[in-house]
């Protein structure tokens, strides 16, 4: 057996609180509750305490995953059997991140197929998933807790489709679904001739259902090793039901997240080697959701690009993760300045890759201990339900109309639309002569910034490298110009991340949303809605959740190519950002 994972706290100005709240951990005996099942760790109303208890079965997951690696593995060979050999996965939030996660970090095993997911209504991301692999050599899992997730419905309708109009045989059979019993997905796969269904345990939420079906379906069909992975996840188990916190990891994570939040140090910078990047959009979500509600929370700042010490806020704590066979030293180096400084920061070293499968563990362990510290439910998600709502009002006027209600846009500029509500119009133009540039829009909104404050990017384009590097570049001179943390997403994935936070978390967020037409639209089969209406009525959705808090939000819209849009922006961004070093 190698090395254990290695774990090591630094406190630094946290000290104190860390300590109390270990030691309040300790005192409550949150491990024991926590495995006991015992609701009252974290709250005593009735209707949490119902929720709280339908969502505890990932505690027995290692022991479930033990269980079902012989049928798992022979699903796994029946597949690979016949010939294919890519598995595109359908899915979004908890059913996505996690085979994700497995997908960048793990390698598939000779002879496998490879794992792509699919987590957009973006036509272009669509497009691209079609047309990079043989549709009849693809397999493809569709995956929803509810089974009433619009995008991932909405996808299956289209590769359904596909498939028929190319008149590949039995298409049905091309298709695995993984949802819970009697779920409207469930249903629609037995009328609809799906190869199987996999009933994940209904006690499972989505967010902490890694090493269920939604993980370790998509871990079988890589040929990954699943025994190893239960035997990596039953030791984490062992480890975190320890009472002793010098034995126990999660329990000094929780306690140093809960801690370091109510410290003012809310904001959970996620440093990693560049393999383990993938496991950070999986932290993200796993914290944001389960923490951002009744105007406190823990903000995952994840991807953001390393840079000097001084760049960095006070209102950060730090973990960074990394392989042992993958040093970083420019992590190292930012270890050691910020450490100098006093910022708080845990050190997590994996020996190997297998062991993503305690960390999962760990890291759900850790964050329901934190939620115990912050006294909130970290096993709902109160505010997710809004923008969802608004989305469904908006497609209903776009049924009945053909047309997406956007509004007008208060300025345009080089093909990039402003738009805003009047009541932080007003805001960003008052005192304003003439025309206001886009340049003065992004740098009024940037002035709004108060201490403690985080700059959220949601971008509802295509994810390619181009966006990729842009939006890094953007975030990083952003972030050492103002101090600000910047964290950026692409919707709708965000929405089923780290979206509850926006809404329900602290009110420290400025919104930067990004949306753009589409050179290319496709169908949603049954449906007047097209995808990249849905995307953009998903934008306009969350964008009125955000105003109705009085969240700032402003949104652009991008009406010629993405490249060209970005690079307006962002040579708007750094205008701004030069007026701010010169007042």
């Amino acid at each position: 057996m190698s090395a254990p994972t290695s774990i090591s706290e630094f406190p630094g100005g946290i000290e104190a609180a860390y300590r109390a709240a270990l030691e309040s951990l300790v005192r409550q005996e949150a491990i024991a509750r926590l495995f006991r099942r015992d609701a009252s760790l974290w709250k005593r109303e009735p209707e949490h305490q119902k929720t709280i208890a339908n969502r505890l079965g990932w505690l027995d997951s290692p022991r479930w995953l033990q269980e079902r690696i012989g049928e798992l593995t022979a699903f796994a060979t029946e597949i690979r059997s016949e010939g294919f050999t890519r598995v595109l996965l359908l899915g979004m939030g908890g059913s996505s991140l996690a085979p994700e996660v497995l997908a960048e970090v793990m390698a598939p095993s000779p002879g496998a197929p490879t794992l792509e997911v699919l987590d957009s209504t973006d036509p272009g991301s669509i497009r691209t998933a079609e047309t990079t692999h043989r549709l009849d050599r693809t397999f493809f899992l569709v995956s929803s807790k509810s089974g009433r997730t619009i995008e991932t419905l909405s996808q299956y309708r289209y590769f359904r489709a596909r498939l028929e109009e190319a008149g590949v045989p039995d298409p049905g059979r091309r298709f695995t679904a993984i949802t819970d019993q009697s779920s409207a997905l469930d249903r629609l796969a037995r009328d609809e001739g799906m190869r199987r269904v996999f009933l994940n345990p209904p006690d499972i939420g989505g967010r902490y259902s890694a090493l269920s079906y939604f993980g370790m379906v998509p871990a079988a069909l890589l040929g990954l090793d699943l025994k190893a992975f239960a035997e990596s996840a039953t030791r984490a188990a062992e480890a975190c039901a320890a009472p002793d916190p010098a034995r126990n990891d999660a329990l000094r994570l929780g306690a140093f997240l809960g801690a370091a939040a109510r410290a003012g140090r809310d904001k959970l910078t996620l440093l990693t080697s560049p393999s383990l990047r993938p496991l950070g959009y999986w932290i993200e979500q796993l914290v944001a959701e389960s923490t951002g509600k009744e105007g406190i929370g823990i903000i995952p700042v994840e991807g953001e690009p390393p840079g000097f010490a001084r760049y960095y806020s006070e209102d950060r704590c730090f973990v960074s993760l990394t392989l042992a066979s993958e040093p970083s030293a420019d992590l190292a180096r930012l270890d050691a300045e910020l450490k100098q400084a006093g910022a708080p920061w845990v050190e997590i070293v994996l020996p190997r890759r297998v062991e993503l499968a305690a960390e999962f563990y760990r890291w759900e362990v850790a964050t329901a201990v934190a939620g115990a510290v912050l006294g909130i439910d970290p096993f709902d998600e109160p505010n997710v339900q809004e923008s969802k709502d608004n989305t469904a009002a908006i497609l209903a006027q776009i049924e009945k109309t053909g047309v997406v209600p956007e509004g007008e846009p208060r300025a345009r500029e080089d093909g990039v639309l402003v738009y805003a509500s009047q009541r932080l119009w007003e805001k960003l133009t008052s005192y304003t002569p003439g025309h206001p540039s886009l340049e003065m829009l992004i740098g009024r909104l940037l002035a709004l910034k108060r201490t403690g404050d985080y700059l959220a990017i949601l971008a509802y384009v295509e994810r390619t490298a181009g966006t990729e590097s842009a939006f890094a570049h953007l975030r990083r001179e952003i972030r050492d110009a103002i101090r600000i943390p910047v964290l950026q997403g692409y919707g709708p994935r965000f929405l089923h991340s780290i979206g509850q936070l926006y809404k329900g978390g602290p009110s420290t967020g400025i919104f930067l949303q990004i949306t753009s037409s589409d050179a290319e639209d496709l169908p949603i089969q049954g449906s007047r809605i097209t995808f990249g209406k849905l995307k953009l009525a998903q934008a306009l959705g969350d964008l009125q959740a955000l105003d109705s808090r009085g969240k700032p939000a402003v949104r652009l819209h991008i009406a010629g190519s993405v490249a060209d849009g970005l690079a307006t922006i962002t040579q708007a961004v750094e205008r701004a950002l030069t007026a701010f070093a010169q007042t």
